[in-house]
């Protein structure tokens, strides 16, 4: 039988002293106990909170990353960079990402196989605007999103 997930994405929220305070008053709670727990805070607070979570029930996951796994990316954040901070996962995809940054499906595709390539689980975000909704481009929008996003990906890195 599946659990349920819960993925909580903190954005630019929390400084390092207040994620730890969160941390300790949530790993007190058995509340969601059945449930897997996925936290993305920011990058400044990742092994911080590794360190907090360590044993316990909770994930940590990388809000985004760079496609590249090394190199002149002033700001970026490699794969590499998210496992040796303690995340097990990554958020790719998101609609923040793709309309304030201008990420493109084949970027997002690139980040995908880049995080396959070092075991990083991918929470792949897909979803159309309210402008394709209310023109009735949900389905074409998103079927687009998952052809590209998912190319090169096969059965072997959705299994690791």
């Amino acid at each position: 039988m599946r659990r349920p997930i819960v993925i909580g994405n903190w954005k630019m929220n929390m400084l390092i002293s207040a994620a730890n305070k969160w941390v300790i008053e949530a790993l007190n709670k058995p509340e969601c106990a059945g449930t897997d727990i996925i936290i993305a805070p920011p990058f400044t607070s990742l092994a911080i909170i590794n360190e907090g979570i360590k044993g316990s029930r909770i994930k940590l996951a990388g809000q985004n990353m760079s496609a590249e796994t090394i190199g002149q990316q002033t700001g970026e954040v490699s794969a590499g960079m998210l496992k040796d901070a303690g995340c097990d996962y990554v958020i790719l995809g998101h609609s923040e990402r793709r309309q304030s940054f201008g990420e493109t499906d084949q970027l997002i595709n690139k980040k995908i196989l880049a995080a396959c390539e070092l075991d990083l689980s991918v929470i792949f975000c897909i979803g159309e605007s309210i402008e394709d909704r209310n023109n009735g481009e949900s389905n074409r929008v998103i079927e687009k999103q998952l052809s590209i996003g998912l190319e090169g990906v096969n059965q072997r890195k959705f299994t690791r």
